[in-house]
């Protein structure tokens, strides 16, 4: 046999004694390795800059038992992850656990990994069984932070288990299980994060802020106040110079109407690139641009820092009159997002007037005239759009300017009557009402009618208004009325004086806020008493013997209100008025009544009551007196009745007698005439007879 022969056989024998001598060792630790993974969920979705979470469970068993405690078997879960195109790599996995995360059979938790998020990217999370029950269970958070791209990550996780290198008893044989268990791995598991881009395209309008005032357009945008679409009206202004007259601002929503989106633990504002254009009347720039245009392309929607800033809308005029409106689009497709109007006005082309005070006093204390005074004339002026203006320069005509107004001379500064050139100064327009106020120099009494054209000359103008008069009265009492309301009065009842004014044309005093005439005196026989509680004063509140005269709206009329006295008296109330004119007397006008005593008239009452009562007892005797007359004579007269009576009925008696001896005597003639007849008849019978024989 040779040497070689002999080694190949000592070697197959070696393995042979191996492998029986494996093969009669029993081995309770030598087992294959069971593991599980699950995954909380199979998926999850995110936003850009969001995170995603879910958790994983590992679960093994038939590990090799060891002493409570003490280092057995170990698992460590690992992941791949797959990227969508274009992206290098997927935001890496954190994990921890919590203290009232579910887990058995592992060695107590690590501190620094408990409550903790740890990046297990390149380490993987490791348990180890420390019981002798052959199973561990551990229960993981694990999250994806702050993704980067929107589209599809699959993370897929996966065990890798293995044993002690030596066994509890430290032979051969384990080391040999490791070995087999080193291919045990777990099942893989995915989980696939869907990534979806921030909803921050400004595809809706939010609000809209526009304003002739920047500084409220864009703190309104700031504060995402409700929207300020100001009604601006502003001149045309030139070509050659063009003013700015507004600004605007916009702000945009997305498809949800929100205006920022939460990204991560912030919140990302919804922003869009928008075109702007200008139509019809008008110009517009961006920002601080001195050179307005038509359409502007760069305009952000999200956010105001300044006004200066490039995502302002700065409107100018350019000249022309009419309407300009703003059009705004997404700068990605052209779709509208929203228009804003701008109403720009030309030179003015009509007016209407009309007065503050169309019947006012020349100014002035008592009967002195201290200062002439003026009115004001209002006018609201339009173009020829008919838009009204706030703005130009116009000019007061008057019928008389010796009445009211000035004459014009010319539209210099220096050569044009004051009040009669109007709206050179910007304090005569109110832009809010869109008022132009001319004061009207008051020259003397009388009326005058009054116009507004837009020339100092009436050839020059090329318009004006309709007209308006103004009627100028006194300031002076120069002639008065005054009356009670009633004839009489009860003691302490309450009367009303009335006073009239007219100045020295007899027209009605017109009203004056302090002081519309002066009356020389007022006296009152007896005294009266003033009621001043406010629900009985007069129209003026004046004091009855105020000498101050205070008509009642132009009507020259003035009450005052009084108690009379608590007696019965007659009363005057006397008005004195100065006399105009040299060693002219005064002139007294009185107006009387009566108080009537109450008592006095009830016994004036009673006593004509008894009079009367009296004049009927007097006149009831004297009918008394004429009744028993008239009995007596009535008696008298039934006496000769008694006797006619008698006398008639003797009458009676003797014509009853002679009608019944006529009877008797009728009755005999009746008879005898009766017998004539038959006697008659008879001998007609015999003629006949013999007639017909």
């Amino acid at each position: 046999m040779s040497k070689q022969t002999f080694f190949k056989r000592l070697a197959l024998g070696l393995v042979a004694a191996l492998g029986v001598g494996l093969l009669s060792v029993p081995q309770a630790s030598a087992v294959r390795v069971s593991t599980s993974l699950t995954l909380g969920s199979a998926t999850g979705t995110a936003n850009i800059n969001d995170t995603a979470s879910t958790t994983f469970q590992l679960k093994a068993s038939a590990t090799q038992a060891v002493a409570t405690n003490s280092a057995g078997d170990s698992y460590t879960v690992r992941y791949t992850c797959s990227a969508p195109s274009g992206v290098s790599s997927c935001p890496a996995i954190k994990a921890n656990q919590t203290d009232t995360s579910d887990t058995a059979g592992t060695l107590p938790r690590d501190a620094a990994r408990l409550n903790a998020w740890t990046d297990i990217s390149s380490s993987g999370w490791s348990e180890s069984v420390n019981t002798a029950s052959l199973e561990l269970r551990s229960t993981v958070n694990i999250k994806a932070e702050d993704f980067t791209t929107a589209g599809t990550y699959v993370y897929s996780f996966y065990v890798t288990p293995r044993q002690n290198a030596l066994g509890s008893n430290g032979n051969l044989e384990t080391a040999a299980n490791t070995i087999l268990s080193l291919s045990a791995g777990g099942t893989t598991v995915t989980w696939t994060v869907t990534v979806s881009a921030l909803n921050t395209a400004g595809t809706a309008l939010y609000r809209k802020y526009i304003s002739a005032d920047a500084q409220t357009a864009q703190y309104a945008k700031k504060a995402l106040a409700a929207s300020t679409d100001s009604a601006i009206v502003a001149p045309a202004g030139s070509a050659s110079s063009p003013a700015i007259v507004g600004y605007a601002f916009v702000t945009t929503a997305n498809s949800a109407g929100d205006t920022r989106v939460a990204a991560g633990s912030s919140w990302r504002s919804v922003d869009e690139s928008l075109t702007v254009t200008m139509t019809g009347a008008g110009a517009i720039a961006q920002g601080t641009s001195t050179s307005p245009t038509s359409s502007i392309s760069t305009l952000n929607s999200r956010s105001v820092t300044e006004v200066a800033g490039g995502e302002t809308i700065v409107i100018y005029s350019n000249g022309t009159a009419g309407t300009g409106t703003i059009t705004v689009t997404r700068s990605a497709n052209g779709a509208a997002i929203t228009t804003m109007t701008v109403t720009f006005v030309g030179s003015g082309a009509s007016g209407t007037v009309s007065l503050s005070d169309t019947i006012t006093p020349l100014a002035g204390t008592g009967v002195t005239i201290a200062s002439l005074g003026t009115t004001n004339l209002v006018a609201q002026i339009k173009d020829s759009g008919g838009n009204l203006i706030t703005s130009g320069t116009f000019y007061v005509f008057s019928s008389d300017t010796a009445v009211a107004g000035n004459v014009p001379t010319s539209t210099g500064a220096t050569s044009y009557q004051t009040g009669h050139r109007c709206g050179n100064n910007s304090d005569s327009w109110n832009t809010t009402t869109k008022r132009l106020t001319c004061p009207v120099l008051l020259r003397d009494t009388g009326t005058a009618t009054l116009t507004l054209r837009d020339s100092w000359t009436v050839t020059a103008s090329t318009w004006t208004s309709g007209e308006v008069t103004v009627d100028i009265r006194g300031n002076v009492v120069k002639g008065i009325k005054v009356a009670f309301d009633k004839a009489s009065y009860a003691p302490g009842e309450k009367a009303i004086l009335t006073l009239t004014a007219t100045d020295a044309a007899g027209k009605a005093l017109a009203t004056r806020a302090s002081d519309t005439g002066r009356l020389s005196a007022v006296i009152s026989t007896p005294v009266l008493s003033q009621i001043t509680a406010a629900s009985q004063a007069g129209t003026q509140g004046t004091n009855y013997t105020d000498t101050t005269f205070l008509g009642y709206n132009d009507t020259g009329v003035e009450t005052r209100v009084v108690t009379m006295p608590s007696y019965g008296a007659d009363v005057s109330y006397t008005v004195r008025i100065p006399g105009f004119g040299v060693d002219v007397a005064p002139v007294d006008v009185t107006a009387t009544a009566k108080v009537v005593d109450p008592n006095a008239t009830a016994i004036a009452v009673a006593q004509a009551a008894a009079d009367a009562a009296t004049d009927a007892a007097l006149e009831a005797i004297d009918a008394a007196n004429a009744a028993t007359d008239a009995a007596n004579l009535a008696a008298e007269a039934a006496d000769a009745a008694t006797v006619a009576a008698e006398e008639a009925r003797d009458a009676a008696d003797a014509a009853t007698a002679a009608v019944e001896a006529l009877a008797t005597e009728v009755a005999t003639l009746m008879a005898a005439l009766k017998a004539q007849i038959t006697t008659l008849a008879n001998t007609v019978a015999k003629i006949a007879k013999k007639v017909k024989a």
